[in-house]
């Protein structure tokens, strides 16, 4: 018996079809167009860096220069998992977070967050963001049989809901290409 939400917003039902390249690459995308309003920033796709405990694979790692030199690594993977991620998997990013001595941490999960993974996040200070297919955010007054968004809705092809726990609730906010601000707030600010 499943202990599951399938409606909750962070753990979807059906996981998003994608490849590990697509989505990989989308999520570079949308770090890549969070840096226009930084010194210097970049992303870099599929990067292996080295720690005391030996060499780690990332699906992208973001380097940033801030405050006329200082410099920032950001660690990003991407969980393309039929079920939501545990807490032991943000754990495991934390390590390897302090051993190759980045400074912040992302984590993607087509299938959502279980809500200790979550909370784990929080107090690490690791982004958590759920990557969806855009016609999730499409949402109807009452409950219908899931069925293709009409083409006036101009939905992304993909989306990210970006999570963060507070006091037991989960608060969510969309991105996509044309609204990336949650990402460039928490670069800049977490």
């Amino acid at each position: 018996m499943s202990k599951r939400n399938p409606d909750s917003p962070w753990n979807p039902a059906y996981p998003v079809e994608v490849t590990p390249e697509e989505y990989e690459q989308q999520v570079v995308s949308w770090l890549k167009a969070t840096g226009n309003a930084l010194e210097k920033f970049e992303v870099l796709h599929s990067q292996h860096l080295e720690g005391q405990g030996g060499d780690y694979e990332f699906d992208a790692v973001a380097k940033i220069s801030i405050l006329k030199g200082a410099n920032i690594t950001i660690l990003i993977e991407c969980k393309k998992y039929s079920r939501p991620v545990e807490r032991e998997k943000v754990l495991a990013l934390w390590a390897k977070l302090q051993d190759v001595s980045a400074h912040k941490a992302m984590m993607f999960a087509t299938s959502g967050f279980q809500s200790g993974a979550l909370t784990y996040a929080k107090a690490k200070g690791i982004a958590t963001i759920t990557f969806v297919h855009g016609s999730f955010l499409y949402e109807t007054r009452g409950f219908v049989t899931p069925s293709k968004p009409p083409s006036w809705a101009e939905l992304p092809v993909f989306a990210g809901i970006m999570l963060h726990e507070e006091e037991g609730k989960i608060y969510s906010t969309t991105i996509y290409h044309n609204s990336i601000r949650p990402l460039r707030e928490w670069i800049k600010h977490d």
